[in-house]
């Protein structure tokens, strides 16, 4: 109950958000999106109480859900501060880049992979990256002096994406390795609407519900794996 209780007021949190800085960023709007991250870190706690056999699996998915907050908490200072704007950029790519790691041991530790289950996750993050770099003039995005660290973090986010997708076959199509995968391609979605956001020219208030949105299913959903996993 109190899972799905969190769940809920976290979407109230978020449409609050959305509703207050769609058109202006503030510092109560922040704090109002803080409350949304919240809930999803307490939507992870109250799943690892329900599930305590696989109370490792939802630790590791708890830290990653905090690096990702910290991540959201940077971004959202470069609009506050832009006099220290790369700074807070590099923080937040790390931050949420360090997340990514956390949610990929969670399904390495759960489903016991090896080394030799790398190849699809690996593959599947050199995809990514290369993708992003070639379809950067074409999407009229320019990365700058950010390009290594975006391929880096587009690295680290595909290679999430592909591990999920490989827990989803190899648990053959169980239900929550399903919300991992829809998960992560949210993620995904929510990284490419940002990247035109920040380096492209589609800072509009359309992409900036889509990208919040996008993001924040994507967290819930990662946090309700661990009620779901089995």
């Amino acid at each position: 109950m109190l899972t799905y209780l969190s769940i809920g007021l976290g979407m109230v949190a978020l449409i609050a958000f959305m509703v207050k800085c769609n058109k202006q960023r503030s510092v109560g709007g922040v704090f109002i999106k803080n409350i949304a991250s919240i809930f999803f870190l307490f939507t992870t706690a109250t799943a690892i109480f329900y599930n305590q056999d696989f109370w490792k699996y939802g630790v590791l998915i708890l830290i990653g859900g905090i690096f990702g907050m910290l991540g959201d908490i940077y971004l959202d200072q470069k609009w506050i501060y832009p006099e220290h704007n790369d700074n807070y950029l590099n923080a937040g790519f790390v931050s949420f880049g360090i997340g990514h790691f956390f949610y990929i041991g969670a399904i390495f530790l759960h489903l016991g992979f090896g080394v030799k289950d790398l190849l699809v996750p690996i593959i599947a993050g050199v995809v990514v990256a290369v993708f992003t770099l070639v379809t950067e003039k074409p999407t009229k995005c320019h990365f700058g002096k950010f390009k290594a660290i975006v391929t880096v973090y587009c690295l680290i986010i595909g290679t999430m994406t592909g591990t999920a997708l490989w827990g989803m076959i190899q648990t053959g199509f169980s239900v929550q390795y399903i919300v991992f995968v829809v998960a992560a391609a949210l993620f995904l979605l929510s990284d490419i609407i940002l990247s035109s956001m920040y380096f492209g020219t589609k800072n509009t208030p359309v992409n900036f519900v889509l990208n919040h949105a996008s993001y924040y299913f994507a967290q819930f959903m990662i946090a309700f794996t661990v009620f779901l996993i089995k």
